[in-house]
């Protein structure tokens, strides 16, 4: 008995004759089929208001910068979008908005007109959003500046210094910190710290009055202080964690009127609480309050002497009035079905975004 070749063993025998693919439309019987004519079928790319609002930044004309997200399928992608308000934010009353290639992970303004931009295939792009010479009629609009990958991985976290904001610094999932100047026409890389904690790096924030001071922290209850003055900056350590019981998630560093001063950071960790630490008194946690009895901290955002807390197991948001101890005075368990990004509105106004519900408004 001969071989036969295995197109002839294996091959489609010749009384198979299924219905055509348009005859197959919503047929369950022929799954394969139904799946091969879905991947053919063109992803809607019209310009939309995504279900993820992912990022939220506002400049000192009140004006915002929304990013949303498609986070289902295959193919993620996303949209950013500027407003004068959120009452009611629509694709037609925009401002200005780009549609990316890849999802939009965090959005910052550095000066009134410039904005920062992460993108999820480890981008950081410069934009400007505003010029009157370039389009009297129409003075928004969008010209990219710069553009660099300098990170291997996403970018987690961003921030710019409010004391020189064409300086910036960011962080990446896998421990590199890199230091930004939007000073010239173009997006520069001015330094990288390849290994700037031993475990995941989760929290990033910036001094209020000095654009040379960076604090950082890390799930193994680490938090480093960097002096970026020099040309490779130096960093010492904060606080560290001996009984390896601490898992810091984010970081908030005080401006002069705001809280105790702008010698004071406040660090969330996986537990639900928020740390007090001095820069002048290392090795020492000053105070530690009890925000959330099951989740961990996910943001910290102060403004003037209220601390708003957020969590992501169960989202929830509390704002608490630093004094001498840490009173809550507002609380909302029912926010998103994930908790994203949040600002400050006013000074009584807290705006919430995520997916679920997908922006939320909190008066305290």
């Amino acid at each position: 008995m001969f071989k036969q070749k295995f197109s002839v063993t294996y091959g489609t025998p010749a009384f198979h004759q299924p219905p055509s693919a348009m005859e197959l439309a919503n047929n369950v019987d022929y799954p394969n089929l139904n799946a091969f004519d879905m991947n053919a079928r063109l992803d809607n790319l019209s310009p939309r208001l995504h279900d993820c609002f992912d990022s939220i930044t506002m400049n000192e004309e009140q004006h915002f910068a929304l990013a949303t997200n498609k986070r289902d399928g295959a193919r993620w992608w996303g949209m950013l979008f500027g407003y004068k308000q959120t009452d009611h934010m629509t694709v037609d009353n925009a401002d200005y908005k780009l549609q990316c290639d890849q999802s939009v992970n965090i959005l910052r303004y550095a000066e009134n007109n410039v904005l920062l931009v992460a993108l999820g295939d480890t981008r950081l792009q410069v934009w400007s959003t505003y010029s009157a010479v370039r389009q009297p009629k129409t003075p928004y609009c969008l010209f990219l500046i710069g553009e660099e990958a300098a990170h291997s991985a996403p970018i987690n976290n961003l921030c710019v210094f409010k004391s020189e904001p064409k300086k910036a610094v960011s962080t990446c999932l896998d421990n590199t910190l890199n230091m930004w100047d939007l000073s010239g026409a173009d997006l520069c890389c001015t330094y990288r710290a390849r290994a700037a904690h031993l475990n995941k790096l989760t929290g990033l924030a910036t001094s209020a009055t000095s654009s040379a001071q960076v604090i950082t922290c890390d799930r193994g209850g680490c938090a480093r202080l960097w002096d970026v003055r020099a040309s490779s900056p130096s960093s010492t350590c904060l606080y560290e964690d001996q009984s390896q019981l601490l898992s810091f998630t984010c970081a908030a560093w005080a401006a002069p009127r705001e809280l105790q001063g702008d010698k004071y950071v406040y660090l969330g960790d996986s537990d639900g609480n928020v740390h007090t630490l001095d820069i002048r008194v290392p090795h020492k946690l000053l105070r530690t309050d009890a925000y959330f009895n099951e989740g961990h901290v996910s943001r910290l955002l102060l403004n003037g002497d209220h601390l708003a807390a957020m969590s992501n197991l169960q989202a929830a948001v509390k704002i608490a009035k630093v004094k001498e101890s840490h009173e809550i005075i507002y609380t909302n368990e029912k926010t998103h079905s994930r908790l994203t990004d949040a600002i400050w509105s006013n000074g009584n106004t807290l705006l919430t975004i995520g997916h679920g519900r997908k922006m939320a408004t909190h008066k305290i």
